[in-house]
């Protein structure tokens, strides 16, 4: 019984590991991160820390370690098709489970990207066909290549014109209104067009499926933006509008700016700036900024500079740090829009807007300043605490920093600031974690050295693809020691070839037990400080794999030469020791070679 890795990711991003552990561990945020006391292993003094903005857990004790559907494996003792399960219907997800067959729910989810198709055509055909809602788009800058590109159309001013329409495409009326494409009237009986006289943009999901639609008005009318209900295949907070046109762009830099509205990103799209995304008008969901997560590591948020706009940037700011962004402010000059700055100024302006974002902390301190009076002793007292809740979780040379600028603005002595932080943090850390060190900690897991060289070379084999081929000809599975590390190894030779979206879902997916995705976790966490020649290292991964083998043969030659030695075997005995002193040999040498 199979589920697809798209199910699988969805089910892990809509269940927060730190609200799964909450519910059997008591949890304290500290810096980054979550602490408490391992479920796993009995300890005094917490070691089980968990990252919310990486979805893992880690005991530094015992050395436990997963994401949250091993969490629930281990923690309930369930096989992990019932821990998807169990965590499917925690976020009230449908699970699809199949033998080759596709369920009732695919199915209904492939009848839905089929609709939208229809639709999507038959608005794109009704803008080519009224000029009146072209030159909405063409007064504003939008190229008629651009409009092809999105797929942009028109749904005219009628009642029922679409629903006609896919109708004589053999599409029934219960389709149409779970796709969100016409509306029912229950009292009177009557079914009507949802999206009526509006120029209108297909959202599509990272894969480039039509999963619904946003449609503007061309007058003063409300409401202006009228979006898809959510459906089957339609959650706002799961998706993000131009993902798709995105991923198809060189990604290499590892950012998206993230703006608020349709024809910002199209505009950006056309002046060639196209790691843009948008959040479909709403705030940016923790699902959101995981799925970006999957393909970058900065985010620089340019949102409208009106008061929604910038509301919704103080929302969005901490659910991408929390994410692990690196998270920038991008402020247009002007009030402007990036749309209206765009087509202003132009694609380098714009570029090196992007390249002076100012980074989150920066940009909340300024937020902090608002409302101050600093000729007020009350008012600075209030800024100072404004600062202390900004900076707290910071490392400590980031704290050093933005003390003494906070010093510098308000003339309050950066040791009084220091006296106020570490007042607030006294209580939440004291208690918990520093008074009791000595208990626990002198007893932390300690690796032996080939799980390094095994998890390294792993890595490799999922981070860079064009070393699987050197890898595959010089180690094979039964090389590997670690029984998890075979499977592992295995299922990447599995995904070889294949045309994988997320291959660490699939690999997840075709793991089923609690050590293997510790493992894979563990593997993903792995630090590698790549030398220059890289096959070159990989060598010294296999040959330290290698050795470790020989030290095991060693040892156990050496325990039975000595049983023999003891029972008066010594034929025997000098036999094993021709084997010790050949195989010795082979160890110098593969030192040799390290």
């Amino acid at each position: 019984m199979q589920i697809s890795e798209e199910i699988l990711e969805k089910i892990k991003s809509q269940n927060d590991i730190v609200d799964v552990i909450s519910e059997r561990v008591r949890l304290r945020k500290s810096g980054r991160n979550f602490t408490g006391l391992c479920p796993f292993h009995n300890e005094k003094t917490p070691s089980f820390s968990v990252s919310q903005e990486k979805q893992i857990y880690k005991c530094f004790g015992c050395g436990e370690a997963g994401n949250v559907i091993s969490f629930v494996m281990k923690e309930k003792n369930l096989p992990f098709i019932e821990a998807v399960k169990y965590l499917a219907n925690r976020a009230n997800i449908p699970l699809e489970m199949n033998n080759g067959e596709k369920s009732k729910s695919a199915k209904k989810k492939d009848l839905l990207y089929r609709v939208n198709v229809e639709a999507a055509k038959f608005f794109f055909s009704n803008l080519m066909n009224n000029q009146n809602a072209k030159e909405y788009f063409l007064n504003r800058g939008i190229k008629e290549e651009t409009i092809k590109k999105f797929g942009l159309g028109f749904a005219n001013d009628s009642w029922n014109s679409l629903m006609f329409y896919l109708r004589k495409k053999g599409i029934n009326d219960v389709l149409l209104e779970e796709a969100g494409l016409i509306s029912v009237n229950k009292e009177k009986g009557r079914k009507y067009d949802r999206f009526r006289n509006r120029v209108m943009f297909p959202v599509f999901d990272y894969q480039g499926r039509v999963i619904g639609f946003g449609g503007r008005v061309l007058d003063d009318s409300k409401p202006k933006y009228l979006n898809s209900p959510e459906t089957l295949v339609f959650q706002k907070g799961t998706n993000l509008y131009g993902l798709n046109f995105a991923l198809k762009h060189n990604m290499s830099e590892r950012y998206f700016v993230i703006v608020e509205g349709y024809m910002d990103l199209i505009s950006l799209h056309q002046y060639g700036i196209t790691n843009v995304v948008a959040s479909l008008g709403t705030a940016l969901t923790i699902n959101q900024a995981r799925l970006l997560k999957r393909y970058a590591d900065k985010v620089i948020i340019s949102y409208d500079a009106d008061m929604a706009g910038q509301m919704a940037t103080l929302r969005g700011l901490e659910i991408l740090r929390t994410a692990g962004f690196d998270v920038r402010v991008l402020n247009i000059p002007q009030g402007k829009d990036p749309d209206e700055y765009v087509r202003s100024n132009g694609k380098e302006a714009f570029l090196k807007l992007i390249n002076s974002a100012e980074p989150l902390i920066d940009y909340r301190m300024k937020k902090a300043e608002e409302g101050i009076d600093f000729k007020n002793s009350q008012s600075l007292i209030l800024y100072a605490k404004r600062i202390m809740e900004i900076i707290s979780d910071l490392d400590p040379v980031e704290k050093d920093v933005y003390i003494k600028k906070a010093s510098e603005n308000t003339g309050i002595k950066e040791q009084t600031l220091y006296d106020i932080l570490k007042s607030k943090m006294k209580g939440n850390r004291e208690n918990n974690f520093r008074n009791n060190k000595e208990e626990d900690r002198s007893k932390l897991y300690v690796e032996p050295g080939f799980l390094k060289a095994e998890r390294s070379i792993l890595k490799i084999m999922l981070k860079n693809k064009e070393y699987l081929q050197y890898i595959e000809e010089r180690i094979s599975e039964n090389d590997f020691i670690l029984l998890e590390h075979k499977e592992i190894f295995t299922v990447i030779m599995l995904a070889k070839g294949e045309n994988i979206n997320n291959i660490d879902s699939f690999i997840e997916s075709k793991l089923n037990n609690t050590k293997s995705i510790g493992e894979l976790v563990k593997i993903r966490e792995e630090n590698i400080f790549f030398a220059d020649d890289v096959k070159v290292q990989i060598n010294d991964f296999i040959n330290e794999i290698h050795s470790y083998k020989l030290k095991q043969r060693i040892d156990q030659l050496r325990k039975e030469q000595k049983e023999l030695e003891n029972q008066g075997k010594i034929e025997e005995s000098i036999k094993l020791a021709i084997e010790l002193a050949s195989i010795t040999k082979k160890l110098k040498e593969s030192k040799r070679v390290l």
